[in-house]
């Protein structure tokens, strides 16, 4: 099995690095930091290894840095 997180485990992380959330559509939200959106899809199930490391790479992150952040 590979990485595992959530939505609200990188919507956490953002926030913790200067991030806030934009309201979305009903299937998603936006973090926003000056210039930089970046959507952050929301589902009930944890999010795919490719998703969450996207998702970290548009906002300048790797998913080692949520994980040092985890601890």
């Amino acid at each position: 099995m590979g990485f595992v997180t959530t939505a609200a485990e990188i919507i956490a992380f953002l926030a913790s690095n200067g991030y806030h959330k934009e309201t979305g559509g009903n299937h998603g939200v936006k973090m926003v930091k000056g210039g930089n959106r970046i959507p952050i899809p929301m589902h009930r199930r944890d999010l795919k290894t490719g998703t969450a490391s996207g998702i970290l790479a548009q906002a300048g992150y790797t998913i080692n840095d949520l994980m040092n952040w985890r601890r």
